[in-house]
């Protein structure tokens, strides 16, 4: 079902008619703003464990931890200004070492630092100044063990945080409500190991996690520790899958990271250890207006990196932001737009029950489109969403409907 203007609806049923069509391109991959990412920083810091998160001025707050073998110190930086001239080398030595896992939250001015020592000590350093300047550290818990494969902490838009630790064979949930920390839940899944966790806050606090099921058979999994939302608060969902590989195979999963800048937006470490082996991270997105519960995601595409420890995810402003121990990149998450009908000459458009083709043909004798992928060009590329509306010239001018969407393949 269609509604069509009434001036469109006249010019359709009209002994004659004048054809319109409308194509424009998109930097969109289904019904998402799709992300080129451009590689800002090229370090020679040793790659391990680190985060990235935003503050509400858009500061860029970085933290990583060394190898063990480098003393397992804790640095941060913060970027005032992040951008393609921005000096993202400079680091401040946190005092700190001996660390096991760091993770690192943000809230308007609220930015957190936290990590854990092989002491068990679970510590915090806070700043209130978008990191400008930070507390001393302070205890806030001890885990049960150093045996820590992961943590990841998040803000609620109250100012509220929850702190999330993979830990042994179980995943904790330690909450600051009002400023006050309270007792560690411990989830109720005996039959799983994680291996890393990521968290972003949306009605309840909502997870990607990676490690191995009861089989043995490697997961990437999302679940949800409730908040009222679609869980009930203090309680942990099921887990729902979205990559697996057997017990028996050469492939398993690690250093997730998780954001929500529009949609949901994940990255995760497919680490391969056959015959030339690899540690490629892959992202994925959740599918346009789905809900966290309906574990609705989009087939992962690699990413051009090497890494064990995954991407770190953040955004603010336009841009969605990536970083390493040693990298730094960014994505404009605006939509962008280019409107060729102009120079459209032929259009070919096939539609059957679950498939589709649009061919288009367009005037190039001013040699306008030599160089598609390039300049104002841009937006012509492989996976760049064409979007075909037809109409006629009506009374109130060019009008036309939207129809199949598709995406450019050649």
């Amino acid at each position: 079902m269609r509604t069509l203007s009434t001036t469109l609806l006249a010019a359709q049923q009209a002994a004659s008619q004048t054809p319109y069509v409308k194509i424009e391109v998109k930097n969109k991959l289904t019904g998402v703003v799709r992300l080129d990412w451009e590689r800002l920083y090229y370090g020679a810091e040793t790659e391990y464990l680190h985060g990235v998160a935003a503050a509400g001025d858009g500061s860029l707050i970085r933290v990583r931890i060394t190898p063990p073998w480098e003393g397992g110190s804790l640095y941060y930086q913060r970027i005032a200004n992040p951008g393609a001239q921005s000096d993202f080398s400079a680091w401040t030595y946190a005092t700190d070492s001996d660390c096991l896992a760091v993770a690192v939250a943000a809230c308007g001015a609220e930015v957190s630092i936290f990590w854990i020592k092989g002491s068990q000590e679970l510590k915090r350093m806070k700043s209130t100044d978008y990191g400008a300047s930070w507390t001393m550290p302070v205890l806030v818990d001890y885990t049960t063990s150093t045996d820590i494969h992961g943590m990841t902490a998040v803000y609620k838009p109250n100012g509220d945080l929850a702190l999330f630790v993979a830990e042994n064979n179980f995943l904790t949930a330690k909450k600051c409500v009002g400023g006050n920390w309270q007792q560690k839940f411990i989830w109720d899944n005996t039959t799983c190991i994680i291996t890393s966790a990521a968290a972003v806050y949306a009605d309840d606090w909502n997870l990607l996690a990676t490690g191995q099921d009861g089989a043995g058979n490697y997961k990437v999994w999302s679940l949800s520790y409730g908040d009222g939302g679609a869980f009930p608060s203090g309680t942990w969902s099921p887990l729902q899958e979205l990559a697996s590989a057997p017990a028996e195979g050469d492939f398993e999963y690690c250093g997730v990271f998780l954001d929500r800048p529009d949609v949901d937006r994940a990255f995760y470490v497919e680490k391969f250890s056959g015959t030339q082996s690899y540690s490629r991270p892959f992202g994925t997105h959740s599918v346009p207006d789905s809900v966290f519960k309906d574990n609705l995601w989009c087939e992962p595409t690699p990413f051009d990196l090497s890494t064990e420890h995954g991407l770190a995810v953040t955004h603010c402003g336009n841009y969605c932001w990536l970083s390493t121990a040693s990298g730094v990149w960014r994505a404009s998450i605006v939509e962008s737009c280019l409107d060729i009908s102009a120079d459209v000459l032929a259009v070919d458009l096939e539609t059957a029950l679950a498939d589709g083709r649009l061919t288009i043909e367009l005037r190039n004798d001013d040699c306008k489109y030599r160089s598609p992928g390039q300049g104002d060009l841009s937006l012509i590329r492989t996976g760049s969403q064409l979007e075909c509306s037809l109409g006629y010239v009506t009374a109130q001018g060019k009008e036309a409907n939207l129809g199949p969407v598709f995406w450019l393949d050649g």
